[in-house]
């Protein structure tokens, strides 16, 4: 079984891109760790995701820079040529759920009550 849930902060400000008939956001969240290192640091991981259509939608809307949200995907890996004709190979969490969880869920509770998709992303879709 595939599935991933992770809280975390959205790195990156939220873009929507258009990929043929589909809507994908492309962004990182700092997920951080549950214990501190020997420095006292609380390491933090970025972890690549992906949203499409409705969910793309939603984080445009709802969401920026910075905002704590909790998602459920699946982790994929893929590769695609980027502009400088280079194979780049990624992992990252294909969002199937998005909860969240800063001040923009009453706003987003008044318009949507659910915010979940079940979908096959085309695999030719760059990141950036």
């Amino acid at each position: 079984m595939n599935q991933v849930m992770l809280v975390g902060r959205l790195v990156r400000p939220v873009e929507v891109k258009t990929v043929g008939e589909h809507r994908v956001v492309n962004n990182s969240l700092a997920v951080s760790r549950k214990h501190r290192d020997r420095q006292g640091e609380v390491p933090t991981d970025f972890i690549p995701i992906s949203a499409w259509d409705h969910l793309a939608d939603v984080l445009s809307k709802f969401c920026q820079k910075g905002q704590q949200v909790a998602v459920t995907g699946k982790m994929q890996s893929r590769t695609y040529t980027n502009a400088q004709q280079q194979s780049v190979f990624i992992v990252e969490c294909l969002i199937t759920e998005i909860t969240l969880l800063d001040g923009s869920r009453k706003k987003f509770d008044a318009e949507y009550q659910s915010v979940s998709a079940s979908y096959d992303v085309p695999l030719e879709c760059p990141i950036d």
